[in-house]
């Protein structure tokens, strides 16, 4: 995926210079700690779980066309990757038979730039500005994802995707 030794992309004196500057330029084998090769998997994974336009219609009971509008909508208000195959949809938006509720406020507030596996772990990780607290529970912080599936304001949620 990429060099692990930089050197033969640079130059002798660029090589001086970087090593002068206190850069190591050994090889390093990160194995699985290898944060491109970990995501590269996470990548596979997640198109590997999404569904195509035509299954996430069926599922939610609306034509092909609806879900397509959804994607392609100006801000969309479903999260989709567009493949040279089509579109397919990451199904960390769906609940059963449904979208999660507020889902569509949610998306419209993602920079369309940001990378599927950034999107997947943002929703489904727990975020510090996301706590819920019942009388006589310790304190839960939840994810995105969580928050809108039990149903809680939208609103907190698509601030935060505004912000990443």
């Amino acid at each position: 995926m990429y060099r692990s030794d930089p050197r033969p992309d640079l130059t002798a004196a660029e090589v001086a210079a970087l090593e002068r500057g206190g850069f190591d330029l050994k090889p390093a084998d990160l194995g699985a700690e290898d944060p491109l090769a970990q995501t590269s998997a996470d990548y596979a994974a997640l198109l590997k779980e999404s569904l195509p336009t035509a299954a996430v219609a069926e599922l939610l009971g609306v034509d092909p066309s609806r879900i397509r509008q959804r994607l392609t909508s100006n801000p969309p208000s479903l999260y989709g990757i567009r493949l040279e195959s089509g579109w397919v949809v990451p199904t960390f938006q769906l609940e059963g038979n449904k979208t999660l509720p507020g889902i569509a406020e949610v998306v419209a507030r993602l920079d369309p730039e940001l990378h599927p596996v950034s999107v997947l772990r943002w929703f489904l990780h727990p975020n510090a500005d996301l706590i819920i607290e019942r009388e006589g529970d310790e304190p839960r912080t939840l994810s995105p994802r969580d928050w809108l599936r039990f149903g809680l304001p939208v609103q907190p949620v698509a601030e935060l995707a505004a912000n990443l």
